[in-house]
């Protein structure tokens, strides 16, 4: 069995196979050593990732002029999961009687990735315990001023940046700031044992990342639901958060949204989907989130995020963040805010409510509501709001904007539809 040299790369949780160099190293870039037989059979699944690879094919790639017994490969296996840090078989998964496959896997390929990236990015990953001992990865690329994203929905730290959806901006800001992200407990390369907490436990998350870092003062973006995470941190921290912006942001969840919230009914019916469908081949059930997300992204862009998701998480936490992001509440935060604060929100946007921008720009003090016109959740690198709203945030960021630059300061209104050129908010009683 052959290596397809046009795969590239295949990411694992804190691991990277490198297809093109023949070598399996960690995600902070060290090599790692097994025995010869054991990388070929690592090779030959991360060759078709996600994909059965039957017990006679292994067999007949790793040992194709010997003769040896099944306990052999079962060795391997073995000496793999081991070397993967993989004792749940998570990563490494049987298939009884039939064969085995690499469960959570992302294939990059070798020529888009570096056409789209190139070799600009770099970062540098870390780890950090929190005070009830989960270990959180976190990640600091660029340099200059710090800007801090908080943990959302999910991400994997050495996935986010390549995918189409959230890499473009992950790497815009790298090349103006140090950008510090994490992954939440329970997804990415932190902790898969660790269950998402409360919203508490999400502040105290950030708490612990932002102090390994080592940084006092820093600008802090709540994407989507880091928002609520965010606006707690800001309100008690004050002294810490220089410049405070929102992106397609909320502070109520969507069970907390009175009328608007999302039925009972509605939210257990998603969430048994994703439960049942999340880890299947299929994509089926994954496209339910990517479609709320990216309603007007291209093939490519949502299969990017369908993986993207499916590497970051196993179904049951999956479906556990959904229940506790919709649960976050953080709306008696809001007039505690003592920062600049930017709120960028499409009143299109089918996954959070354009209503709930308004009412954080209408609740923090001196807060800045900037609509984009997008039918997506955050812009897209190939539409003209990814470079408006990346501009907005720059010279937020630098204090380069005016009073004459505020689209909407302080109590908002919208008359005849709202600000011109944009639709009205629809009222979002399904969005998630």
């Amino acid at each position: 069995m052959p290596i397809d040299k046009n795969l590239g790369t295949v990411a694992l949780p804190g691991f990277v196979v490198d297809l093109d160099h023949t070598e399996l190293r960690t995600t902070a870039g060290g090599s790692v050593t097994v025995r010869a037989q054991v990388l070929e059979v690592l090779f030959c699944l991360a060759r078709r990732p996600g994909a059965l690879v039957t017990r006679d094919e292994l067999m007949n790639a790793v040992w194709p002029n010997a003769a040896v017994t099944d306990d052999s490969l079962v060795q391997c296996i073995g000496e793999l999961r081991r070397a993967l840090n993989d004792s749940a078989r998570r990563i490494v998964v049987t298939e009884p009687r039939r064969g085995y496959r690499l469960q959570a896997a992302q294939p990059v390929p070798g020529d888009a990735a570096s056409a789209s990236h190139g070799d600009e990015f770099h970062q540098d990953i870390r780890f950090a315990v929190t005070a009830d001992g989960a270990r959180l990865a976190w990640a600091s690329s660029g340099s200059g001023t710090p800007l801090v994203r908080a943990a959302h929905w999910m991400s994997h730290l050495d996935w986010d940046w390549r995918s189409q959806t959230l890499g473009p901006r992950i790497q815009a800001f790298a090349k103006r700031h140090r950008f510090v992200r994490y992954d939440g407990r329970g997804y990415g390369l932190s902790d898969w044992e660790a269950a998402p907490g409360v919203l508490d436990d999400w502040v105290h998350d950030l708490e612990t990342v932002v102090d390994s870092a080592g940084l006092e003062r820093f600008s802090l973006l709540g994407a989507s639901g880091g928002a609520p995470v965010s606006l707690r941190y800001a309100a008690r921290h004050p002294q810490r958060v220089t410049h405070l912006v929102l992106l397609g942001g909320f502070a109520r969840g969507a069970r907390r949204r009175g009328a608007s919230s999302i039925s009972p009914e509605n939210f257990a019916a998603l969430a048994r989907l994703l439960e049942d469908g999340w880890a299947q081949d299929n994509s089926a059930f994954r496209q339910l989130m990517t479609s709320m997300f990216w309603p007007g992204a291209n093939a490519e862009q949502m299969d990017s995020f369908n993986h993207l998701q499916r590497v970051s998480c196993p179904p049951k936490t999956a479906v556990a963040l959904l229940r506790r992001i919709a649960e976050f509440d953080a709306t008696d935060d809001m007039a505690r805010i003592a920062c600049p604060t930017l709120v960028l929100h499409s009143p299109r946007d089918s996954r959070v409510p354009f209503e709930e921008g308004r009412l954080i720009a209408a609740t923090v003090p001196g807060a800045r509501l900037e609509p984009f016109d997008s039918p997506n959740h955050t812009p897209l690198v190939d539409e003209p709001a990814f470079a408006q709203v990346q501009t907005l945030i720059d010279e937020f960021l630098r204090g380069a904007v005016t009073g004459q630059n505020a689209v909407v300061r302080g109590a908002l209104h919208l008359v005849d539809g709202g600000p011109a050129g944009l639709v009205p908010p629809s009222p979002g009683r399904n969005a998630v």
